[in-house]
């Protein structure tokens, strides 16, 4: 019994908060963070000034450097040791900063921030809420939930599923093995790929705008607004074609594709014709409809 408490107050010792520092920002408007493996939250405040706060084992120091107007932090282990427990960390930056983080197995959940923002993991989700100008996040193993972004928006995720919430701009997305979701999305650029999971959208056609969507082995749901003015190709190769949309036909035509499929094609236009919508699924089935309908 001794031992266990003995084993479990060292156990506890080595993982007490380690790092606490305040930088001043001074110019300062990106911040980069670089680490292996754990867990990163980044939070908002109005102060001038950086807030590094991390949970670490005794054989990490926590760097932090300045250059220009990047303030950097990335963990520093002793070799050999620290691998297998990462680090955990909550940043609270200046509204306005750009970001950068990257890692191997990161966790990352950024909310708040008005600045440009790029997150890259192989194992871990992302979460961002906010973010303007230019936004990437990719996750190879996790899924990627954004929300309230505007600018240009890239969002990838190999394994896991994306969600893309409230968010303008030009927007690129592709899942490859979970549901790709996008609802309440201002557009006049879109273009967005499934491989296995289902495909929606829920948001506006611009006049003029360019639409894209594509899917392999998933089912695709265009819910879209009232009264539009459109050119619609649709094409589903070993799939079908379902409408249910004031004044478009809802009997596709037999595809003229790979022989032996029974693919189904439609083309029609709508209102002047003035944005351009085209939708390609292999094996899935596509449903367009009229949001509130």
């Amino acid at each position: 019994m001794i031992t266990g408490i003995i084993i479990g107050a060292l156990s506890a010792a080595a993982f007490l908060p380690q790092t606490d520092t305040i930088v001043q920002a001074n110019g300062a408007s990106r911040f980069e963070l670089s680490s292996l493996q754990g867990e990163v939250i980044v939070r908002t405040w109005d102060r001038d000034a950086v807030q590094i706060k991390a949970d670490h084992p005794d054989s990490y120091t926590i760097e932090v450097s300045r250059s220009g107007s990047t303030i950097s932090v990335e963990p520093d282990m002793d070799r050999g040791y620290g691998m297998a427990s990462g680090a955990d960390f909550e940043v609270t930056v200046p509204r306005g900063f750009d970001l950068e983080i990257e890692g191997l197995a990161l966790a990352v959940d950024i909310q708040g921030v008005e600045g440009q923002v790029e997150v890259g993991t192989v194992h871990g989700p992302i979460t961002l809420i906010g973010g303007r100008g230019n936004i990437a996040l990719e996750s190879v193993n996790g899924a990627v939930y954004l929300e309230g972004a505007q600018g240009d928006i890239e969002v990838t995720g190999i394994a896991g599923g994306v969600t893309i919430k409230d968010c303008s701009g030009d927007i690129y997305a592709e899942s490859v093995g979970g549901e790709l979701i996008l609802e309440g999305i201002r557009s006049s650029d879109v273009e967005i790929g499934s491989v296995g999971g289902d495909l929606r959208y829920e948001g506006t056609i611009e006049d003029g705008g360019t639409y894209n969507f594509g899917s392999h082995g998933g089912r695709i749901f265009l819910i879209l607004p009232a009264n539009i003015n459109a050119q619609f190709d649709l094409i589903a190769l070993a799939g079908d074609i379902e409408i249910d949309y004031p004044g478009a036909p809802s009997e596709p035509i037999k595809g003229s594709g790979i022989p032996g499929l029974s693919g189904k094609e439609l083309s029609f236009e709508l209102g002047t014709g003035s944005a351009r919508i085209e939708v390609e699924t292999f094996g899935g089935t596509v449903h367009i409809r009229r949001a509130g309908g």
